[in-house]
């Protein structure tokens, strides 16, 4: 990947790309050494723009929202959760537990058996792992 340095200029920016730098993957604009645009050549922009409006169609869709909202009451149950299941894989559907069991795997292909191929979250239970967070980022081991 290439790199090209933006400077101040009378007026707008004018970047000159020769032959070998417009047809790379990508080339990355800088200004003060920040990056601040990247060009693309024209086959990988479609590409990328096809990915975009396939991703938010996937994003707004209702199995989306529906999944959404069993992670929503998952995260609402988990103190109660903590009590009745620890360490265990819960499947949650329309606001529920419908299954309990070992592996998710497992548990998720019992929840299809029993209701078809529904949107339902299945996470195990567990409390959240606490984050450290150290102020120097040098690992001396």
């Amino acid at each position: 990947m290439e790199k090209i340095a933006l400077r101040e200029s009378q007026a707008p920016y004018t970047v000159i790309l020769d032959e070998k730098t417009l047809h790379n993957d990508a080339t990355v604009l800088e200004q003060d050494g920040a990056p601040v645009a990247v060009l693309l050549p024209a086959r990988l922009y479609e590409t990328f723009h096809a990915w975009q409006q396939r991703e938010q169609a996937r994003l707004q869709s209702p199995q989306a929202d529906a999944f959404a909202q069993e992670r929503a009451a998952f995260e609402g149950m988990l103190p109660q959760l903590l009590q009745d299941h620890p360490g265990k894989v819960v499947a949650i559907y329309q606001g529920k537990v419908v299954e309990v069991g070992d592996e998710i795997g497992a548990t998720l292909e019992k929840v299809y058996t029993r209701y078809g191929y529904i949107p339902c979250y299945v996470g195990r239970v567990e409390a959240a792992e606490r984050v450290y967070k150290f102020s120097h980022r040098k690992v001396i081991r």
